[in-house]
């Protein structure tokens, strides 16, 4: 488990620039562990990046930059465990491949909130708008 210090560190370093280019790989996985330490869901969170044409074949076209899921999986022991999935389009620019993943993790902490199956409600959009602010506004 990492001290929260180091997270204020990485979240200053990450808004206020680095000495050098971080790489997308780095910015990505920056970004989640600052998702994680900040903002935990429900349930554990797993993110992957896949390109266009993997998302289309995974029955997302309507999903271009990427999407959230809450999976249930069956363990050995009759238990059911639970996470959410997300995956993003790696296909697309750096600054889409960001608002997606803020996006998508505001589905993740709003899943219970969903309303008349709308899933992009006022809840939702609050709560992005809280990621928003946290990490693109200064």
């Amino acid at each position: 488990m990492r001290d929260y210090e180091d997270v204020e560190d990485e979240r200053c370093k990450y808004l206020h620039g680095q000495p050098r280019q971080l790489t997308v790989d780095e910015k990505f996985r920056l970004i989640l562990k600052l998702l994680r330490a900040d903002f935990p869901a429900e349930y554990p969170v797993k993110v992957r990046r896949r390109n266009n044409e993997i998302l289309k074949r995974g029955g997302h076209k309507d999903a271009p930059y990427g999407w959230c899921s809450l999976v249930h999986e069956d363990t050995p022991k009759s238990e059911q465990k639970r996470y959410f999935l997300i995956e993003i389009n790696c296909s697309v620019p750096w600054h889409n491949q960001f608002t997606t993943i803020l996006h998508e993790w505001s589905h993740a902490l709003t899943w219970e909130e969903v309303v008349e199956g709308r899933d992009h409600s006022d809840i939702f959009h609050r709560k992005f708008g809280v990621l928003y602010r946290e990490y693109v506004e200064d």
